[in-house]
């Protein structure tokens, strides 16, 4: 009886543990981000802004995109979201009712645009205490895709 007391309170101890850190992916862990993209193909490097914000480049369909780190303590630390974001370098530049029709008919992923009238794409990712790995998985098949229907969109 002691036995089977022992086997029950271990199988509880055990479903309640909390998941090992490497199989999350959390804003507040920048290394573990890179370890994260690096698993899934996508090799990147921890850059800081000229605002002390960290950021990672990232090459995605043929682009240089970019991670960066908010939601974060006064001290940029401690961050929450992670927005993805990427620039599409137009000869031309694009319209804004072009840019809003990409607004309208998309839910991932907004698209704005920079003075030179450039559409960027930018998609937040709220990771909070850490995400699945598979959960950041499916977030970056996403985010590849995206990136690969706003080039289709504006002509890329």
């Amino acid at each position: 009886m002691k036995y089977a007391k022992l086997i029950v309170a271990g199988a509880i101890a055990l479903a309640s543990t909390p998941v090992f850190a490497a199989d999350t992916v959390s804003a507040k862990d920048p290394k573990g981000v890179i370890e994260a993209l690096s698993q899934l193909g996508y090799p990147g490097k921890i850059e800081k802004l000229e605002s002390g914000r960290t950021s990672i480049a990232v090459q995605i369909s043929g682009l240089k995109t970019f991670i960066d780190f908010y939601d974060c303590a006064d001290d940029l630390t401690e961050c929450y979201t992670l927005l993805f974001n990427v620039a599409l370098n137009l000869n031309d530049g694009t319209t804004l009712e072009k840019a809003n029709e990409w607004n309208t008919t998309e839910i991932t992923g907004r698209v704005w645009l920079d003075r030179d009238r450039d559409p960027t794409l930018d998609f937040a990712l709220s990771t909070f205490d850490g995400i699945p790995m598979s959960v950041f998985e499916e977030n970056m098949k996403l985010w590849d895709r995206k990136i690969g229907d706003v080039k289709d969109f504006f002509d890329f």
